[in-house]
């Protein structure tokens, strides 16, 4: 007898129809133990334990079949996935129009129904303790009454069952509504926050409920115009009445079992159809066990992906560097300053990965001029003289070109480096490519021009990505395909809270340089409204006496561009005029790379006083003669951006100032980050309020980092189970690395068919 077949056939009816499960357990189990004890011994003993403890709760025997069908289901045979993945089209009533409707919610199947959350909740009362209330009556009189303002509104009298009167009132209505439907009806439950009208009570607006509604939780879904929610609620109860039954828990029970989660069916069932009143404020702030069983579910597998991934290239062959004392001490004259202890520590990382035989995946975090560059600069000397070649990407050809500079700055001719750029003409660039394809150059700078197909590296040993969440991670993916497992150095000066940081570079390792080298002073931070112009010309005169230098900075966004450029252009002239032209440079992004070239030239050589710009000078300008930053509608930037354009300042040890500019149009946000940038200097913090304020989805350029979109979790409100989940992920992999343990296939299934999109890319950080 092929007794795997046989249990197979026989857990695959039981999934489908579980009635005999629940109905007989004990013998329905009994018949399963039997089978088992020729395949898997330790099932069977499973079984038996579930039978005499005569646990034969839902839950428990839905874990336990599940468990037996992960062992026995290979991973490329449709999987308990197959039919909650049924199309949409499959529900009674949903046609080709509804279906395209669906379809632009991103809810293409019976499980993305299912998992559509509600965003309101409301329980309707008859009672009087809530802050809405019901009045039940019929239409009695109406009139139009003219405000104090001149313009009329409905005013309209109800008389309830026992002669009482109360008021609706419209300030919006028309010949068609609501008269003529108020006229019609013999009876309406007007809906809404009770007022005093004219003596009685009154509604503004009401709305009109059904007798059914009364005393219930009424569910609302973020479907807009689209669909009409009634219709949207009564698709996802078809649903559940037809498909709750093939829905089968994707977390493992152990984990169930810690955090006491409902089954995965009394979730969804809680969530969507929700009858306890008193857990309404749970429901709207996503807080209840229903909900937290969905976050955590997601922030868990997230996780888990990320640490698989890390202990998968943690096992990856790569190259092996030697560092020697020797080797340090030919990279010693070519650093002009003592490190500081915090770019030692870092630098040890740094070093130890590159020894070891696993490739490096390390992130350089520290704030704007705490001396990242010069560590990353260490780490690819060392690269570089075990025989490899190095690339540096940027985002921007003033930052490439910059490092660069630097760089040759630094090792004067004892290098051969090229910089490579869209701008460099076709000739030249085929000339350079030849080079990198020959081996013949050590060190390669560039922008997104090094990621092309045809720049073709003989040998690269490091690739460092600087300000690295402005790169989408396929286009980090193929500049690391380049080589053959180089180590990768990532660097950002855009401080990442440990919030995020958790959820973004959950598979690097992560540096921080946390103190700033010494001599540099902090920068004074003052805003000041538009009107105050004359005091900020004031400040920049006597700086400018002193031999100092004038950053004047004006926002740059993409659906404006032209009215921005607009605004730089009037600054530049104003100014222009009251400084005299020579003194003044104007920098922008529609210039030639030729002409920013030449602009920021006279401004390191204070062949120019002020130079006026737009936010191409955020990161990488170095300056140390500039101590002025005045930045023009400050509102208007994030708190990030704000941070790295006060960072061009305060570069020496000279007393350095940044001016925020507010217009009266500021709003409440503007305001916020305006005095957070008052307050504090320390990135860290202000990336903590940044956070706090946008969000996790619009958090420096995440959008286009790798990170999978949230259905459920916000990292900010729900950063302690994000913590629990992560502590649970790594205990799982320490003791089973490659998820072979029986209680852990679900996970590796649920990995491989759910989540598979989201984490094929987070090897590239």
């Amino acid at each position: 007898m092929d007794y795997k077949s046989e249990l197979k056939k026989r857990i695959i009816l039981l999934r489908k129809n579980p009635a005999s499960l629940y109905n007989d357990p004990e013998n329905t189990l009994n018949a399963l133990y039997i089978t088992l004890k020729n395949i898997n011994p330790w099932l069977a003993d499973k079984i038996l334990s579930t039978i005499k403890s005569k646990n034969f709760s839902t839950k428990m025997l839905d874990n336990l079949i599940t468990e037996i069908y992960l062992n026995f289901i290979n991973i490329d045979e449709p999987t308990f996935f197959s039919e909650i993945n049924t199309p949409i089209e499959k529900i009674k009533g949903v046609g080709d129009k509804l279906k395209e409707t669906l379809h632009s919610l991103n809810i293409k199947t019976i499980n993305e129904l299912l998992l559509f959350f509600p965003d309101r909740y409301e329980y309707i009362s008859s009672g009087t303790s809530f802050d809405k209330k019901i009045l039940i009556g019929q239409y009695h009189f109406h009139e139009y009454v003219k405000s104090k303002f001149g313009k009329s509104y409905l005013f309209v009298t109800f008389k309830t069952d026992n002669n009482k009167t109360f008021a609706g009132v419209w300030f919006n209505f028309n010949k068609k509504y609501p008269l003529p439907f108020l006229q019609s009806q013999e009876r309406l439950n007007l809906y809404g926050e009770v007022k005093n009208f004219r003596g009685i009570m009154g509604i503004v607006h009401p709305e009109f409920v059904n007798d059914e509604e009364i005393d219930k939780i009424r569910v609302r879904y973020p479907v807009g115009s689209k669909i009409k929610n009634k219709t949207f609620a009564k698709l996802i109860k078809t649903a559940y009445e037809n498909y709750s039954e093939t829905i089968f828990d994707t977390l493992p029970f152990f984990i169930v079992d810690k955090y006491k989660f409902p089954h995965i069916r009394e979730s969804l069932k809680g969530i969507h159809f929700p009858d306890n009143p008193s857990i309404v404020s749970q429901l709207n702030s996503f807080n209840s066990i229903y909900h937290k069983r969905f976050i955590y579910e997601e922030l868990f597998y997230l996780q888990l992906g990320f640490i698989i991934k890390k202990h998968s290239y943690q096992k990856n062959n790569g190259i092996i560097f030697k560092i020697d004392n020797t080797f340090l001490e030919k990279i010693k004259p070519y650093i002009p300053f003592k490190l500081t202890a915090s770019q030692k520590r870092v630098l040890s990382d740094i070093f130890n990965d590159m020894k070891s035989q696993n490739q490096m995946n390390r992130l350089i975090q520290g704030d704007v001029g705490s001396g990242k560059t010069i560590v990353a600069f260490i780490a690819a000397l060392v690269a570089i003289l075990n025989g490899y070649q190095v690339t540096v990407i940027a985002p921007t050809e003033i930052l490439a070109e910059q490092h660069f500079l630097n760089f040759n700055k630094l090792m004067g001719n004892s290098f051969k480096s090229v910089l490579l750029t869209s701008s460099v003409k076709k000739s030249e660039k085929q000339l350079i490519k030849n080079k990198i394809k020959e081996n013949s150059v050590d060190f390669i700078f560039g922008t997104h021009a090094i990621i092309q197909d045809d720049v073709e590296f003989k040998n690269l040993g490091l690739a460092i990505i600087d300000e690295q969440h402005r790169f989408g991670v396929l286009q980090r993916k193929a500049l690391c395909d380049k080589g053959i497992n180089p180590d990768i150095l990532l660097m950002s000066a855009t401080p990442i809270p440990r919030t995020l940081a958790l959820t973004l570079y959950g598979d690097l390792d992560v540096s921080t340089i946390d103190e700033l080298p010494p001599g540099r002073r902090p920068v004074e931070t003052r805003a000041f409204n538009e009107k105050e112009s004359q005091t900020i010309l004031k400040f920049m005169k006597n700086e400018i006496l002193k031999g100092n230098q004038v950053y004047v900075v004006y926002p740059l966004i993409e659906e404006s561009e032209n009215l921005d450029l607009k605004a730089a252009v009037t600054g530049y002239e104003k100014l222009s005029n009251v400084f005299g032209k020579d003194n003044i440079g104007l920098l922008h992004g529609k210039m030639k790379s030729d002409e920013k070239r030449i602009i920021m030239e006279k401004f390191k050589n204070k062949e120019i006083k002020i130079l006026v710009s737009t936010t191409v000078i955020e990161v990488g300008v170095d300056v140390p003669d500039a101590t002025v930053m005045v930045i023009q509608n400050a509102e208007r930037f994030g708190i990030a951006q704000l941070h790295q354009l006060r960072g061009r300042i305060g570069r020496s040890d000279k007393n350095s100032y940044c001016y925020l500019i507010y217009s009266d149009k500021i709003g409440e946000d503007g305001l916020k980050r305006i005095k957070a940038m008052e307050k504090y200097s320390d990135g860290f913090k202000l990336a903590e309020i940044d956070l706090e304020m946008r969000g996790p989805g619009d958090f420096f350029g995440v959008r286009q980092s790798g990170l999978p979109t949230f259905k459920f979790s916000n990292i900010v409100r729900d950063y302690k189970i994000l913590v629990d989940a992560r502590e649970d992920a790594l205990k799982i992999v320490e003791n089973d690395p490659y998820l072979e343990k029986p209680e852990h296939k679900i996970l590796k299934q649920v990995l491989l068919e759910k989540w598979k999109n989201e984490i094929d890319l987070i090897k590239v950080g």
